[in-house]
């Protein structure tokens, strides 16, 4: 019973061992970060093109709130809605490089001018040329949008507004409409977001039905997704049960339950997104030569553990 016992632990090891390095930020979820940053404002623009694609311009106000745990903000990444961008523009001085960033999705990544500290504000603003988000429904004779500008799972959003140009639109889900604009306008909690939704007559662009929006169209394809979802339920299911396993033996091997292990993540972000026609996230990314997520813990000191209750 004991050898079954220690054979059954090292298979067990090394299954954690590999989910974990596959799936970091499902280990990092089991602890809140520190707050790093806030955003103060957020402010995207819309201007159709009469090809159905957008001018999108971004204002963002981004407020440092802690420099010691993972050091000065010096860059990060906006969500992008899908990987069929160009013409990448940086509008202010502040920003050194701007360039797309595919990163498990699709990322507009922003190098700073210089490092920021604690209680420093940084206003930048970009301007990008986006396609593939339009989708036909020729039975109804509807071009519609459906926008989610990038949302950050680690950040508070203290404002967000989206302004896009009312000009031929004959329907939305704007909250107002104010000078040529239609207006969304909240304040996002972390992980929260805010979608637009906008349609058009058929005939106003000159679309083209092979540059519709689909799930292809972004930075991750839906059977990677689909694999990290079995994975993470395998975990999921591995520790809830894998206690009551060796509770049941432990009359005859002395292996008593009851032992949790906890891990943690660094502060950096790293947001995830799924959305029907414009996909994005985003965060912080200030420390560029960290690993952007830590086990805090060592597999072979579960082992000796798990090992001298066996013994």
């Amino acid at each position: 019973m004991k050898k079954f016992s220690r054979f059954f632990i090292c298979i067990f090891v090394c299954l954690i061992t590999l989910t974990l390095s596959a799936l970091p930020a499902l280990a990092a979820s089991f602890e809140a970060p520190t707050r790093l940053d806030e955003i103060q404002d957020y402010t995207i623009t819309v201007h159709m093109r009469p090809d159905g694609t957008m001018d999108i311009k971004y204002h963002v106000e981004w407020k440092v709130l802690n420099d010691s745990e993972e050091g000065p903000l010096t860059w990060v990444k906006i969500g992008n809605p899908n990987k069929h961008v160009d013409e990448i523009t940086a509008l202010s001085d502040n920003i050194k490089d701007i360039s797309y960033m595919n990163d498990g999705g699709s990322y507009i990544r922003i190098d700073l001018d210089r490092s920021y500290y604690e209680d420093e504000i940084v206003i930048f603003e970009y301007t990008i040329h986006q396609s593939y988000m339009y989708v036909l429904e020729k039975e109804n004779h509807i071009c519609r949008y459906s926008f989610t500008p990038g949302w950050f799972e680690e950040i508070e959003v203290k404002n967000i507004t989206i302004k896009w140009s009312d000009s031929n639109v004959i329907e939305s889900n704007a909250q107002s409409n104010e000078d040529g604009y239609l207006i969304w306008q909240s304040s996002l909690s972390v992980g929260e977001h805010l979608n637009a939704s906008v349609k058009y007559n058929l005939d106003v662009f000159t679309t083209n039905e092979n540059e519709q929006y689909t799930e292809d169209s972004g930075g991750t394809p839906a059977g990677v997704i689909i694999i990290i979802f079995v994975i993470a339920i395998v975990v999921i299911f591995g520790v809830a049960f894998f206690p009551a396993i060796i509770d049941d033996y432990s009359s005859h091997s002395g292996f008593g339950g009851g032992h949790r292990v906890y891990v943690s993540r660094s502060s950096c972000v790293r947001s995830s997104c799924a959305c029907a026609c414009a996909c994005a996230g985003g965060g912080r990314a200030g420390c560029s030569t960290k690993d952007f997520y830590k086990i805090n813990f060592r597999i072979e000191d579960i082992k000796n553990e798990l090992n001298k209750k066996i013994d």
